[in-house]
């Protein structure tokens, strides 16, 4: 980049419009910008850098607004456009600063501008000029960001020493800002990060392992004289040995379980060989009551035959009458047949009778019919006529509709070109006042960028505070429900042991009973009961104990995991609050500190959602503007198509109303209707179709009528045939029907009803008959195979069984009891066991991440001996590059005195180190630090390295062109042999192309170099510059 003509506009010290035109020096490439201190000289590398970057050129002059003149009047506005050549294009910057004018409260009148010039013509480089793009297309231009340009292009004061002399944290963030290594740095911080939370994990594990290994000295009884003894008398225990002494638990009680089971099958076998012989005593005794049971049931069954044989005498008259119900049948149906014969002999006399008078009637109005011939034919005449003018009505017709169409056409098309013309100028008059708008929302969206970045860091405070609040009520509930839970667990605890207490106290009491002196104890083996325990009252049942058993373990996993949670969250509190303290926020008024945050937040939130959305709208408004322009051209050249057509259509209109005219004077006038004329012929026809339809009607109806009386003469003559041949039927069934009635044997018609039953009836007492028989036959069989069964057997006595049963039965209950309890312990053991192995298992695994994380994290941020991190070894790279290209120059203007070497040196107190400088010193064999340098030396090292980072970030980024290097720093500093050897420096980059420009009062450098920009002051305090060229 090599500038051709700076211009500026109440820019610091020049109060109006200040032009320098670099085109001046010709080929003079160094030159030297001197004038008095405060005259402006630094201002315009300032002016050159705001004008690529938007802001000053060193660190302390970051503020832009602190840019503007204090000379310049109120109505003008402080801006700075650069020139500038760059691989051979010529390109435009312009930027102009926003600033409040007195009676406004904002600040207004900022712009952005960027051009390329071809052929003298500017051409835009971005979409919009809008400061983002703007940005991006002057870094993507020059290949550099602010910071690399300022440190290796344009070299401030107080900036141009502190790669030599700063320590390693400040030479660190110099080339993290050049090279771009701050991606790593974030890498650690994430690191960092998981690194915590691993820790947190960890400790939250050891926590729950280390409760359950406590949970175990309350839940499992410690045998005396055991290993789980031995391990919880030390004074610390891992998990290892807690596993270890409960696996010895595990083998003892499994054992012990092993041993009372046995038992328990020995005990189980006795009882169930003592119910079998129980049962089969009462199933014996059972048959007995069964034998009493039958010959009881015999006796009542034999009072009942008499009624049951009068039962089976009615059955059979009822048969017999059933047998006579298909002869009464015949006869029914041969009366109503003769009954129905009749009634159809009387229908057929009263039709014959009718037909007869309707063929009358036919035949008078078929001879009326007859004579209405000579109408029929007038009619078809008259509708032949009307239908010969239809053809030309209905072309009539058309002809109207076309002339109606046109006429409104025409109409139509005079009203839309009076709508285009107010649709064009309304197009005209929308988009100017949409790309006014369009311009009023680019300047308001260039601050978004600052709004979001300022509401990103409240809500991150927000946030914090919101958490550090959450996990304060969060702690006070889980305390809570942890001392809720503690209590929960010690009742249910003492409600167990209470219950578990009775329990074994009662089945002491119950296998005590059945002890007797010289017999073993079931539970410890002794043949003498000195002691026996008594037997108590409502002993509880095993169900209950188990019931309450769960309770309480459920109610201690609970406590344990509060206890768990408790210590976690406030591992986390302490940890926000530490974090929220590096924020400086006071942890006393977190509740006030958020609310105003939220206040502000939502300020700027709804701030940045207006400019989001007004930014977000920007294209579609800049469509509709190309939209309201296409509009436009498309709105003129429809309306001048639309007057052409316009035209043609009154042509047409003139044309088809000549032929209407013609048409009209053709047909006559009541028959010029088309819709007349249809109705007219639809009338002729319906007349002519009537007149012939009553016509065939007329003839029809008296063809039917003959038929009808012949038909009707027909039906009368069968009729009475078929009525005598029904009577002689009915005769012979009467006659039948007695016969039958006499041979069954019933006297009298009377008799044969008396003896019918319904069929239901007849069922069910025939049902009720084989039942019984059914039933004698049965118990008469069974009581003979029970009496032959049973002979020689006598009942049994089953209480003495039942109260051996009832012994055994509790010396089981009591072997249960015990292989109930031991088994309980077992399981214990056994849960416990699994619990503690995986809690230890998940605690191994997360320490082993852990440790991954933390290691990681350490390679990352530098932990080891050198006290060197990933990106500072990275970054070591590039500074060997530049100390090997700053060497080259070192030596020859130090006349090979001194060379540079990167020190690696550790820092005092653990700080980082890796990217100091010594220098080695030729004449003396030895090593320094650069700091020891005088101020001469330290200018030729600075200048040196500065020109060597030139050389390396063009290596490193490519393509980036560096034609000019401007330089404010003291070479007041130098002796005059270091001097002229810096001169020679500065001279032979000049040979190589770059322009030069350095800041100085030194008289020997003004006349060593011919070209001189001269920055004075008026009288009036404000600025001017002028070159001279020797």
């Amino acid at each position: 980049m090599k500038p051709i003509k700076l211009t500026m506009t109440a820019f610091g010290p020049y109060k109006d419009t200040e032009i320098i035109d670099f085109g001046e020096l010709a080929e003079n490439r160094l030159f030297v910008v001197s004038g008095n201190t405060g005259a402006g000289k630094t201002s315009i590398f300032d002016a050159i850098c705001f004008a690529l970057y938007g802001s000053a050129s060193g660190e302390d002059r970051n503020d832009s607004r602190m840019l503007r003149s204090h000379f310049a009047e109120d109505q003008v506005h402080t801006s700075v456009e650069l020139e500038f050549e760059l691989k051979g294009q010529v390109y435009r910057v312009f930027r102009q600063l926003a600033h409040v004018k007195e009676g406004n409260k904002g600040a207004t009148g900022d712009r952005y501008e960027l051009y390329q010039l071809s052929g003298g013509e500017p051409v835009p480089l971005t979409d919009r000029f809008i400061v983002t793009q703007v940005d991006d297309k002057i870094r993507q231009l020059i290949g550099l960001t602010r910071e690399q340009f300022s440190q290796i292009v344009m070299l401030p004061q107080g900036e141009f020493r502190k790669l030599l002399t700063s320590e390693t944290e400040d030479k660190e963030e110099i080339l993290r800002r050049i090279f771009r290594t701050g991606i790593y740095k974030h890498v650690a911080d994430h690191l960092n990060v998981k690194r915590k939370e691993m820790q947190q994990i960890g400790l939250a594990l050891q926590q729950t392992r280390d409760g359950y290994i406590d949970h175990i000295k309350k839940m499992i009884p410690v045998r005396e004289g055991s290993l789980l003894e031995h391990v919880f008398q030390q004074e610390f225990c891992n998990a290892h040995q807690v596993l270890e002494a409960l696996s010895e638990e595990v083998l003892y009680y499994e054992e012990l379980t092993k041993q009372l089971k046995g038992k328990l099958e020995q005990e189980t076998a006795q009882h169930k060989q003592l119910a079998e012989h129980y049962h089969q005593a009462k199933v014996l005794n059972a048959q007995f009551d069964l034998l009493d049971q039958l010959s009881s049931k015999l006796h009542q069954l034999a009072a009942e035959e008499p009624a049951m044989q009068e039962l089976e005498q009615r059955l059979k008259l009822a048969t017999q009458a059933v047998r006579l119900q298909v002869h009464k049948q015949h006869y029914q149906e041969a009366v109503d047949e003769l009954a129905r014969r009749t009634k159809l002999l009387a229908e057929a006399e009263t039709a014959l009778h009718q037909t007869q008078q309707q063929l009358g009637e036919a035949e008078t109005a078929f001879k009326a019919e007859e004579q209405l011939a000579q109408v029929r034919e007038e009619q078809a005449r008259e509708l032949e006529r009307l239908q010969g003018y239809l053809p030309k009505a209905e072309e009539l017709r058309k002809k109207e509709r076309v002339v109606r169409e046109l006429d409104a056409e025409v109409k139509q098309g005079a009203r839309k070109l009076e709508e285009q013309q107010g649709i064009l100028e309304g197009l005209t008059r929308d988009r100017q006042k949409l790309s006014e708008e369009i311009g009023v929302s680019e300047a308001r969206t260039a601050e978004l960028p600052a709004v979001t970045d300022k509401l990103r860091l409240l809500r991150e405070q927000a946030k914090l505070i919101q958490e550090l609040t959450k996990l304060n009520a969060s702690l006070k509930g889980q305390l809570q429900l942890q001392t809720e839970l503690r209590t929960a667990f010690e009742q249910g605890d003492q409600a167990y042991r209470k219950l578990e207490e009775r329990w074994i106290g009662g089945q002491a009491g119950l296998l005590a009973r059945h002890l007797h002196k010289g017999e073993a104890c079931p539970v410890c083996g002794s043949m003498e009961h000195p002691q026996k325990a008594e037997t108590q009252q409502d002993i509880p049942d095993r169900e209950e104990l188990e019931r309450l058993r769960r309770v309480r373990s459920d109610a201690e996993r609970h406590y344990l995991e509060a206890e768990a949670g408790c210590k976690a969250l406030q591992q986390q509190l302490e940890e926000k609050e530490a974090l929220a303290r590096e924020q400086g926020i006071s942890l006393d008024q977190l509740e006030r500190l958020f609310d105003r945050l939220v206040q502000q937040g939502r300020q700027l939130a709804e701030e940045e959602k207006q400019l989001k959305e007004e930014l977000a709208g920007m294209p579609a408004r800049k469509q509709q503007l190309a939209a309201l322009e296409r509009s436009q051209e498309d709105t003129r050249t429809a309306r001048e198509q639309l007057q052409q057509h316009w035209g043609e259509l009154r042509t047409g209109f003139a044309r088809e109303s000549a032929l209407l005219e013609q048409l009209l004077a053709e047909v006559p006038e009541e028959l010029r209707s088309l819709e007349q004329l249809q109705q007219g012929i639809l009338q002729a026809e319906q007349r002519k179709q009537q007149l012939e339809a009553s016509w065939q009607e007329a003839q029809r109806r008296y063809r039917e009528a003959q038929d009808r009386s012949l038909q009707a003469t027909e039906t009368r003559k069968h009729a009475e045939r078929l009525k005598i041949d029904t009577e002689t039927a009915c005769k012979k069934s009467q006659l039948s029907y007695y016969e039958a009635l006499e041979r069954a044997g019933f006297a009298s018609e009377e008799r044969y009803k008396e003896a019918k039953l319904p069929e239901s009836t007849f069922l069910e007492l025939q049902q009720q008959l084989e039942e019984y028989k059914s039933e004698v036959a049965l118990n008469r069989k069974r009581l003979e195979e029970l009496s032959a069964e049973l002979a020689g057997k006598e009942r049994l006595m089953l209480s003495q069984l039942e109260e051996q049963m009832q012994e055994l039965e509790q010396r089981i209950e009591a072997t249960r009891a015990g292989t109930m309890d031991a088994g309980e312990k077992l399981r214990k053991c056994l849960e416990s066991g699994e619990q503690i192995q995986a809690a230890e298992a998940k605690w191994q695994e997360a320490e082993r991440e852990y440790q991954l994380v933390r290691g990681l994290h350490d390679v990352i941020r530098g932990e080891n001996s050198k006290k060197l991190s990933f990106e500072r070894y990275l970054q070591v790279e590039f500074l060997e590059q530049i100390i090997h290209q700053a060497n080259q120059r070192l030596q020859r203007i130090s006349g090979g005195q001194y060379y540079l070497i990167r020190s690696d040196r550790m820092e005092k107190r653990g700080k980082q180190s890796g990217l100091g400088f010594d220098v080695y010193d030729n004449y003396t064999g030895q090593l320094r630090d650069v700091k020891t340098l005088s101020g001469g030396e330290k200018f030729n090292a600075s200048l040196c390295l500065a020109l060597g980072m030139a050389d390396v970030i063009q290596a490193y980024e490519g393509g980036i062109s560096l034609e000019t290097m401007f330089i404010d720093e003291g070479f007041g500093s130098l002796d005059e042999e270091s001097l002229n050897k810096a001169i020679d420096t500065l001279i032979d980059l000049q040979q190589t192309g770059r322009m030069i420009g350095v800041i100085s009062h030194v008289q020997e450098l003004k006349q060593a170099i011919p070209a001189i920009l001269e920055v004075k002051k008026t009288k009036d305090g404000h600025s001017y510059t002028q070159f001279f060229i020797k």
